[in-house]
């Protein structure tokens, strides 16, 4: 073949561009060419890394002498309710967070911490590879304070409650009682007196100590996604929360009014450990994409204890069942208080979406859950011995009926929801729920028991056994429609209507209906204007309400009338007939350049339809709230808010006591329970320095009141103890926020040595509650005196925990790095 030399100008240009050849030149083409000489792979250069932070760091401290422990009753303050939900204590403290990551965006790991050391922190860890793998673990804790308690009894936290040495022998003896051998319950009788009272009073002082009531929660949770390809989604989890502490627990040592009765701190010791997994894939059918997901949840209870006991502070050392009694009703030396039983629950779960065809998708969820509970039952007493006729004879306590509980719950519910693109302006929505909460635990019948560690419930009362245990069943069933209108940017209007259907079963109605219908509409014409507005109306009507034949005569078969029964013509709010209506209104108007006005209106009436003369119960529930807000931004330095929030709470509850009716007009009540409250709030956010120097000043004064006038039928009020109504309940709230920030200069901070941004924040609060509640305010540390009509209040004792009044100036101070 003859050889002829071509000239390519075009692929020397490519060769240019490759770095191949810098000129034209003439390619001669031969049969074979020799390879052309190629550099050696060099190694993979190393992903750099970026890194960003912020770390605060700085102390906060009173600006007052805030009281901690004081007692409402005697005009004390406490920082319980301050603390409630936080922990403020002064010291110093960290807040911060540091980052990393990769530059292809590949990798990165976050590190966090809040109020490090602190009882309520929160620290946290991620890591992640984008598109695959992501890991999260948060350690969170969460006080929950409810006060400063004032108690005589030792082991608060634990699950013995005892007294010190010798105070139930001096309480016993002061209170002129007298120890009576043989069991026979005539220790004390009546009330102490005026001498004796004051010999009570000086044996608990020298003997009250303060404790702390509440309960922390330290939560472990791990999350852990797998994206393996784009179609499947996996997802783990597992929270584990320890509460610990105490609560306030009422304990009563013998049957009836007269007897012993103290206020505790119940300990509180337990783990809930949840977890779960569930996958999910997406794919595509001829009718479009879909995805389905099914997944596991668990959740185990587990208490430390049973029970725990209390000691009877009025019961001298040694005394049995029938030697520690008040007023001829006998009084049990310790008593046998259960906690929680532990508890487990499994659940499983599918979701199937997919789109259809005519712009449709239908979203499909079926749930089923199990529920079990069988710890075993504790002993009805902790005694050896109850009485068994009247006050006199002592007898063995009655066997249980059962050995423990065999709870068990399951619950199945199917939930689907098709959504319909009409036309581009017009969508609908139609849904069906079913919910089956079965309830098969065993109804358990208890031909006796005994009340208080102390007595047989038959030698109390004779209607008090037997009785029925309940396992309320429901099935509960929704269906509605929805329809949205778009028909251009200004307008969007909707209307909906929902049916709601219950099957009850040990309930004190068979069958509840509701119909509820809803329309909205939204309104811009202008940028500046926008308007929305909803009501909502619903009717519940109950199928036949027949306490006595589905509940009362099941529980209760030996009481004829409302001793261990409540009236017939009490109505359970839940259940009984129901009319409702419910309306939202808001409005946005840019006023002027920068000033936003809304006002807003919410409006939401209960009323339940019933007949005054026959039934009783809530017949009315009515709230409304009124606000307006204002937001004005007067320059790009200057931003200033102001709102105003009117809401008004009224209920109206009508009882009769124990009466069946027709009831006597002298012992039918109307109780109108009416709460208003009233919040301002004003904030002011100013730049003197631009990117330098901020400031933020913010005040909200929250004042409500809460009346419960109370009217006999008869035309009548209460009487005693000089008053004729029950008292106004008002509280008042005040907050003052006062935050400057200042930003170093760069150039400063760079001379330190310092790369990043670098501030100083100084905060100062001061917050004020005040509660005047005659319903807490008159209760003493101990009630060992006569108040009013409790002729038998020389008995009780409490914890005087219960102070939401506090003022405190607090102020921090802190550096900032920012990297």
């Amino acid at each position: 073949m003859e050889r002829r030399a071509r000239l390519f100008p075009a692929w020397v240009t490519g060769a240019m561009a490759c770095g191949l050849a810098s000129t034209p030149f003439m390619q001669e083409v031969q049969a074979a060419d020799e390879p052309i000489p190629t550099k050696a792979a060099s190694a993979p250069m190393p992903i750099p890394w970026w890194f960003q932070g912020y770390l605060e760091a700085g102390g906060r401290f009173y600006l007052n002498d805030p009281q901690k422990d004081g007692i409402a009753s005697n005009g004390g303050k406490s920082l319980s309710k301050y603390d409630e939900y936080r922990d403020t204590r002064p010291g110093p403290f960290a807040n911060g967070y540091l980052s990393a990551g990769t530059t292809d965006g590949l990798y990165r790991i976050d590190l966090y911490g809040w109020n490090v050391g602190y009882n309520d922190q929160r620290i946290g860890l991620g890591a992640s590879k984008a598109g695959e793998q992501y890991l999260n673990f948060e350690w969170d804790q969460t006080p929950h304070n409810y006060g400063i308690a004032h108690t005589i009894y030792n082991g608060a936290g634990t699950t013995v409650l005892t007294l010190p040495p010798g105070l139930s022998n001096q309480l016993f003896t002061d209170a002129g009682c007298v120890h009576v051998a043989g069991g026979q319950p005539t220790g004390c009788t009546g009330s102490p007196g005026p001498a004796n009272a004051a010999k009570i009073s000086t044996d608990i002082q020298n003997n009250l100590h303060e404790t702390n009531i509440g309960i922390r929660r330290d939560t472990a949770s791990v999350n852990y996604r797998w994206t393996p390809t784009d179609v499947w989604d996996v997802r783990l989890y597992y929270d584990h929360l320890h509460r610990f502490g105490t609560q306030v627990d009422g304990v009563v040592f013998s049957p009836g009014t007269s007897g012993v009765a103290s206020q505790v701190p119940r300990p509180v010791n337990d783990v809930t450990q949840n977890f779960g997994i569930n996958g999910e894939y997406a794919g595509a059918s001829a009718w479009g994409r879909y995805t389905f997901k099914v997944g596991y949840t668990g959740s185990v209870y587990q208490d430390s204890s049973d029970f725990y006991t209390v000691a009877n502070p009025f019961c001298a050392t040694g005394s049995g069942p029938g030697e520690c009694a008040r007023n001829g009703s006998p009084s049990s030396p310790l008593a046998l208080m259960s906690l929680w039983p532990s508890n487990q629950s499994n659940g499983f779960a599918e979701t199937f979406s997919t789109e259809l065809p005519a712009k449709s998708r239908f979203v499909s969820t079926i749930s089923y859950a199990m529920m079990r509970q069988n710890d075993a039952f504790l002993p009805f007493t902790i005694s050896p011995a109850v009485f068994t006729v009247g006050n006199t004879t002592l007898g063995a306590p009655p066997a249980l009926p059962a050995s423990s509980l065999n709870g068990a719950i399951n619950t199945l519910m199917s939930n689907n929801v098709l959504t319909t693109q009409i036309t581009p302006e017009l969508k609908s929505k139609l849904s069906y729920r079913y919910y089956n909460f079965d309830n098969g635990t065993p109804e358990i019948l208890f031909p006796n028991w005994v009340l208080t560690d102390v007595k047989l419930a038959t030698a109390q009362n004779p209607v008090y056994a037997p009785m029925h245990s309940l396992s309320i069943s429901y099935i509960k069933q929704d269906a509605g429609g929805e329809l949205n209108w778009r028909p251009d940017r200004e307008w969007n209007l909707g209307a909906a209507y929902n049916y709601e259907r219950y099957n009850w079963t040990r309930a004190d109605a068979n069958v509840t209906n509701e119909n509820f219908g809803k329309v909205y509409v939204d309104w811009t014409p202008v940028k500046w204007v926008t308007a929305r507005a909803s009501w909502l109306s619903a009717e519940r009507r109950y199928e036949n309400y027949d306490y006595l034949n589905y509940v009362g005569k099941f529980q209760w078969p030996n009481d004829p009338g409302t001793t261990t029964r409540y009236s017939a013509a009490f109505r359970q709010f839940y259940l009984d007939n129901r009319n409702r209506n419910k309306g939202q209104v808001s409005l946005a108007v840019d006023v002027i350049s920068g000033l936003t006005i809304t006002p807003t209106l919410g409006l939401q009436f209960d009323d339940y339809p019933m007949n005054p003369a026959v039934e009783e119960g809530l017949q009315r529930d009515h709230s409304r709230n009124v606000g307006i807000e204002a937001s004005y931004l007067l320059s790009p330095y200057t931003k200033m808010l102001a709102s105003y929030t009117d809401e008004w709470h009224s209920q109206v509850i009508t009882s009769a006591g124990g009466n069946n009716p027709p009831f006597p007009p002298s012992g039918y009540y109307r109780v109108d329970v009416r709460d208003r409250v009233h919040t301002f709030i004003a904030a002011v956010d100013h730049t003197f320095i631009p990117n330098k120097f901020d400031v933020r000043v913010g005040y909200t004064l929250s004042k409500a009141a809460d009346n419960q006038p109370l009217f006999f039928f008869d035309g009548t009020q209460p009487t005693g103890a000089g008053v004729t109504q029950y008292p106004e309940v008002k509280t008042q709230w005040q907050r003052v926020d006062l935050t400057g920030k200042y930003r170093f200069d760069k150039e400063t901070v760079e001379r330190l040595g310092w790369k990043g941004d670098v501030s100083v924040k100084l905060y100062y609060a001061w917050e004020r509650n005040g509660v005047a509640n005659w319903q807490n305010d008159i209760m003493q540390t101990y009630m060992w005196a006569n108040i009013g009509n409790l002729a038998n209040a020389g008995y009780m004792t409490w914890l005087a925990s219960d102070n939401p009044n506090y003022n405190v100036h607090l102020a921090m101070a802190s550096l900032n790095f920012k990297w």
